[in-house]
């Protein structure tokens, strides 16, 4: 059975594996209640304030359990999963007993306002976690082959790539490693392209 230790760290809390985890695996479910992003706290304290973002607008608030104190890493061990009925984390690489829980907060972020200075200690790290279509090309493509970039911002991707001239709202150049094919083959058919354990 999976066990998850919640734990002082660096960042003040963190999840920890107890067991190894492999590739794939489930590893939590979050469970707050769904808030619209007018509802969010403002000024907004990440160190304070736990809300994911499931779709343009919607959040998920603080549910008082492990889920709210799963850190950032600009180099992650996990990924969110996002469907029309439950959010999960799952593992895309194996998980050694006693190491951190963690997943880059930015691939669930799309034109969300709040941005902060990144300390994950990563050989990776940004400096700074911001929405996903500030990210760098090969990253956006390593996170759309895992599987862990929601439909929200698929389709916001798709919708700035195949467009010429892109829209006023896209705030990304186009990538060049997706043709017009290749991206609606990973958009239509991303659950074949998962990583499974």
């Amino acid at each position: 059975m999976l066990k998850l230790k919640l734990k002082n760290c660096v960042h003040g809390k963190g999840v920890f594996a107890v067991n190894k985890i492999n590739a794939g695996e489930l590893i939590l479910q979050f469970n707050g209640p769904v808030i619209h992003a007018d509802k969010l706290p403002f000024p907004y304290c990440a160190e304070n304030d736990y809300y994911l973002q499931i779709g343009p607008e919607i959040f998920l608030g603080p549910s008082d359990d492990l889920d709210d104190f799963v850190n950032h890493s600009c180099d992650p061990n996990c990924g969110v999963i996002i469907s029309s009925r439950t959010t999960g984390l799952i593992a895309i690489t194996p998980i050694s007993p006693g190491s951190e829980i963690t997943f880059d907060y930015s691939t669930t972020m799309d034109n969300f306002w709040w941005e902060m200075d990144c300390a994950c200690g990563s050989e990776n790290c940004r400096q700074k976690i911001k929405n996903f279509v500030d990210l760098d090309a090969e990253i956006k493509e390593r996170y759309v082959q895992l599987g862990i970039v929601p439909d929200y911002i698929l389709q916001k991707l798709t919708k700035c790539h195949i467009v010429n001239p892109p829209e006023p709202s896209c705030k990304t150049e186009p990538i060049p490693f997706l043709d017009r094919m290749i991206f609606e083959k990973m958009f239509f058919h991303r659950n074949n392209n998962r990583i499974s354990s």
